[in-house]
């Protein structure tokens, strides 16, 4: 090892309130920010982080029919039309009846948990604020129980004594607090003995919200941004082409070579997102509001492949756009004969034939690794990034304490970067930036634009002495051209 190590985290800055659960190595109280979390979070226990609230977005004309669904948002600020309280609990109760014929899924989840709590200190959103509500099975409770109120006799006949309780208002309520603050990391399904997947399970409770015309305000206004652009920003072809010609002066000036980066090149027989016809970038929000949304993103993607003449579609760096590029996306550009792979799929190759060479020396830094969980616990790519570091680094790699599949959330998973949840955020990403911190790293490396967003703000507000770089980023930086 030639980098040299920072100093791990500072000893305990005080001790948690007595009724507050601990754990054994108590990340709450090693964070500079301690107070801060007392003040915030502790006086309101047990509902520690229910006053943070992520702010509505009503869903308009434009998002409703990018989405193709026709009949199914039953309000949108277009026309000026509000459910009622009557409507509201009927729509719900009735659409998640729905979903449990057609989901046998989502009928697994609420029927086979046994109240175990082995998933409850396995959350991250826990670990950071300690609400059993906000726990995986404290959410799912919430759905369970008005599942059994409509779908069971016993729910029907004894209510409380079977833990079943009719919708109402308060309850919806609930649901979309806790709804938007799990992160849909599904890391309690990779530990659960009964593989129930709570967060596919609030998956389904944000899609009903969208039915309704609701979706989180950050999320529903991107989608609108992809749908519209291709980008989350809003970007015209004219501005990205000048974003282009910047890059290009970039990497003359830093790595003395003239590039030239093709944009809406016709007949191109690569495809490589972001930078493609019509400045598509990656991302798909849609995985975030409604499998319509997803799907709808991603047949987009297929449709410009084919337009271009592309025999090889190129991922970029993403962690939640590549679960559904690669189960719905890539089999779809398959049938039309179309190959799809990541760049880091693409950059293993070229290390395998030799073609690319690094030297360490031109970025000293001790690196570690954060798994995105859509790439860890649905997207298959486990090794490539730590073949590619390993490469790079060698012996300045170095492992946290929980990667691959057992991978802690960077704590804005479904696209909760609103400073709206500014609160939640800072604190939701804290276990994972604890558990990098202790491996002495002053480099934390991911290949996903959501945590380039999340831990840079959770990094300087717990003050750690630490740096957020994406795996493109350190290629960069250390490849010999």
């Amino acid at each position: 090892m030639c980098a040299k190590k920072i100093e791990g985290p500072p000893p305990p800055q005080g001790r948690l309130p007595p009724q507050i659960p601990r754990v054994k190595d108590e990340l709450i109280e090693r964070s500079p920010k301690f107070q801060e979390w007392l003040e915030w979070f502790a006086k309101k226990w047990p509902n520690t982080s229910e006053w943070v609230r992520a702010r509505e977005f009503k869903v308009d004309k434009f998002l409703k029919e990018a989405a193709l669904i026709p009949g199914r948002f039953v309000r949108t600020h277009d026309y000026g039309y509000r459910l009622t309280s009557e409507e509201k609990i009927a729509f719900f109760a009735q659409r998640l009846r729905e979903m449990l014929k057609t989901h046998r899924t989502l009928r697994h989840h609420l029927e086979n948990c046994t109240h175990c709590g082995y998933c409850i200190d396995k959350c991250h959103i826990w670990l950071a604020f300690r609400n059993y509500r906000n726990s995986p099975v404290g959410r799912a409770d919430l759905v369970r129980m008005i599942y059994k109120y409509y779908n069971k006799v016993t729910g029907k006949l004894f209510g409380k004594l079977v833990d079943a309780k009719e919708l109402s208002e308060s309850i919806l309520d609930e649901l979309w607090i806790y709804s938007h603050q799990c992160t849909q990391c599904r890391r309690c399904a990779y530990f659960c003995p009964f593989g129930i997947d709570n967060g596919e399970l609030m998956r389904a409770v944000r899609q009903i919200f969208a039915e309704m015309g609701l979706v989180y305000d950050f999320v529903g206004a991107t989608m609108r941004s992809l749908a519209q652009y291709g980008n989350q920003m809003f970007l015209t072809h004219k501005s990205i082409r000048v974003v282009l010609d910047a890059l290009e002066q970039e990497i003359k000036d830093e790595k003395g070579v003239e590039v030239h980066i093709p944009l809406d090149k016709p007949k191109a027989k690569i495809l490589f997102l972001p930078s493609s016809t019509e400045i598509f970038e990656v991302g798909n929000f849609g995985l975030f509001i409604s499998d319509y949304h997803l799907q709808f993103r991603d047949q987009r993607v297929v449709e410009i492949a084919q337009r271009v003449g592309a025999e090889l579609v190129v991922f970029g760096e993403c962690g939640h756009g590549w679960r559904p590029f690669k189960n719905y996306c890539i089999p779809e550009l398959e049938k039309k004969g179309i190959k799809a792979m990541h760049f880091m799929h693409l950059v293993v190759w070229a290390m395998k034939k030799g073609k690319l060479k690094f030297n360490k020396k031109l970025y000293e830094h001790v690196v570690t690794y954060h798994d995105p969980c859509n790439l860890a616990r649905a997207g298959d790519l486990i090794e490539e990034p730590r073949i590619i570091l390993r490469t790079i680094f060698g012996g300045d790699f170095v492992e946290r304490e929980h990667i691959k599949e057992r991978t802690l959330c960077c704590g804005a998973g479904t696209g909760l970067l609103g400073d709206d949840v500014m609160p939640f955020r800072v604190w939701a990403g804290w276990p994972s930036v604890y558990d990098a911190w202790k491996t002495g790293a002053d480099i934390l490396s991911t290949p996903c634009s959501i945590d380039k967003a999340q831990f840079p703000v959770v990094i300087e507000y717990h003050k750690v002495p630490m740096l957020c770089k994406g795996i493109a980023d350190l290629i960069y930086f250390t490849i010999e051209m």
